[in-house]
């Protein structure tokens, strides 16, 4: 048995709401013998009288009322299929999955997560805040389309793009006597310090800043929230190293906190970049410019996770608007 026309199914149900051919035929766009036909044909599929007519009208028969709610929800079916598949005709691909840390997530993404539902509001972002580790792991089993995170990375799975530099700047209570216009790894490690998680990147950034001194001392607390760190700081406990971005307005004052630049200043890992899987070397051809993956796309058109970033200018772009909002976020600040 052929399968369902669904033009055959629309032409059926508009007869039925419209009570005639001709109107159905005005509203198809079609002329009332084209309409009289697919009807027909229906009937002939299923070998049953769906429509009988009684003078201009047409009514259905028993058959038909059965047929009629299958028939529009099929059809109801069909919309939906038609405006899901045009957004990824149109390059929103409906979810975009970002793995990035606490700090980026909090002081960073939210006027840009504001502007990208703004402009695209089908598009659905599922957020995964954690430590760098815990992003590269999901990328490389993709169950990430991007990730947000601290250099360096030296995982050659991967390929980076710097989006800005962020100094690191030390936190100490204000109570505190004879702070130096700079801090240096030796006066910090003499006092209490309030850092983040052991497994952090910015923790070990920190460390290996503290151990130009000698080893570095054990922190009096550990938190996974740069926020927690301010607050425990701001209240006398001791003193921390946090990104300068996280001293902006809006979250815990600075007031009751001395803010110093380190000496010497911190380069490695303070520069925050976009991260996602680029695939092997082999993935694609620079003679035939084709993805392996994928054969059927060349690489600069193509938007598999293997491409996205060797070909095209590089981000796809979901990852562009990421990336163009972290860097105004920025700039302006």
């Amino acid at each position: 048995m052929r399968s369902l026309n669904l033009d055959q199914l629309r032409a059926f149900v508009e007869v039925v709401e419209r009570g005639s051919f001709t109107a159905a035929a005005r509203e198809l766009n079609l002329t009332q013998p084209a309409v009289t036909h697919q009807v027909q044909e229906l009937e002939r599929r299923f070998r049953v009288t769906l429509v009988e007519r009684f003078g201009k009208r047409a009514y259905l028969t028993q058959a038909g009322e059965k047929l009629i709610e299958h028939a529009r929800n099929l059809l109801e079916e069909d919309s939906r299929t038609q405006v899901m598949m045009r957004r990824f005709g149109d390059g929103w691909l409906g979810r975009v999955r970002v793995g990035t840390s606490m700090t980026v997530l909090m002081y960073l993404l939210p006027p840009i997560l504001r502007q990208l539902k703004t402009d695209h509001p089908q598009l659905e972002i599922n957020l995964k805040a954690g430590l760098t580790t815990t992003t590269l792991q999901m990328l490389k089993t993709n169950a990430l389309d991007l990730g947000l995170c601290a250099l360096p990375i030296e995982v050659p799975a991967f390929e980076t793009v710097p989006l800005f530099k962020d100094e690191l700047v030390a936190i100490l209570p204000a109570t505190l006597g004879n702070v130096p216009k700079k801090v240096t790894p030796a006066f910090l490690s003499r006092h209490p310090l309030i850092l983040g998680s052991e497994n952090s990147a910015l923790r070990r950034t920190i460390t290996d800043w503290l151990a130009r001194a000698g080893p570095p001392p054990k922190p009096l607390m550990e938190f996974d929230n740069v926020e927690a760190m301010k607050s425990v700081v701001a209240v006398g406990l001791g003193a921390s190293i946090v990104p300068s971005l996280s001293l902006g307005a809006g979250h815990v004052a600075a007031a009751n906190m001395l803010v110093r630049p380190l000496s010497p200043r911190v380069s490695e890992g303070s520069d925050w970049s976009v991260c996602a899987v680029s695939g092997a070397p082999t993935a694609w051809s620079s003679s035939s410019r084709h993805c392996w993956p994928c054969a059927s796309a060349r690489r600069d058109q193509c938007r598999c996770v293997n491409c996205v970033l060797r070909g095209g200018g590089g981000l796809d772009a979901r990852q562009r608007k990421i990336a163009r909002g972290l860097r105004a976020k920025r700039e302006a600040t």
